[in-house]
């Protein structure tokens, strides 16, 4: 067996060994009486993430070996949905708006996007953000924004001088998000991500994947 494909294994069993362990935790804590949940609550929002971060790592391998994602009919609105209750666990504190029209219909890679979501909500946690809205509009392919009430990104960060200013950080985030947009590149438009700061204060994210 080929090397690339043991490591693609590995990390595929690392993903469902980690949805049982959080499903299990879930479990536990349902039988927990409620004065212990505080202990337990830590574990699961690190359980949480762990599965989020091994997510990255597979979808990041995928791309590296040029396979492909399946690309389907989807609705955003139930794309950013599933995306908040994948991360409602590991920020409690976050108030999360949903304002996706449901009525609208794309042909992308719900995995993909999901994935770009999870992540785009975990910087702006990261960023001491306490209200994230999601919106999205269909105009030549479709445009997904999320605006948060973080701190804002570095002018150095939109500028491109860096690609982060977290202490510890990575920048993985971002490059992650746009290679997922630049994976639903048209023959002749390519998917892009624009960040920018909002006048009120906070960051404004939009991810614009074109008509396939």
């Amino acid at each position: 067996m080929k090397f690339e494909y043991m490591v693609g294994a590995v990390i595929h069993d690392l993903k469902n060994q980690l949805q049982t362990l959080l499903a299990c935790e879930q479990e536990a804590l349902s039988h927990i009486p409620e004065q212990y949940h505080d202990l337990l609550k830590p574990i699961l929002q690190n359980t949480n993430r762990l599965q989020n971060d091994t997510m990255q790592m597979m979808t990041l391998f995928r791309m590296e070996k040029e396979r492909d994602f399946p690309m389907d009919d989807a609705w955003p609105h139930d794309t950013a949905l599933d995306a908040i209750e994948s991360t409602q666990l590991q920020f409690p504190n976050i108030r999360f708006v949903n304002d996706i029209p449901e009525e609208i219909q794309a042909f992308y890679s719900e995995d993909l996007i999901h994935l770009a979501l999870v992540t785009l909500i975990t910087n702006s946690a990261q960023a001491g953000a306490t209200r994230i809205r999601l919106s999205a509009v269909q105009d030549n392919g479709l445009t997904i924004r999320l605006e948060d009430n973080g701190h804002g990104f570095d002018q150095s960060v939109l500028n491109g001088e860096q690609i982060t200013t977290k202490n510890g950080g990575s920048g993985l985030g971002l490059y992650l998000i746009r290679q997922i947009a630049e994976h639903h590149s048209s023959s002749d438009t390519a998917g892009k991500v624009r960040c920018s700061n909002l006048p009120k204060g906070g960051a404004e994210v939009c991810l614009f994947l074109p008509v396939l």
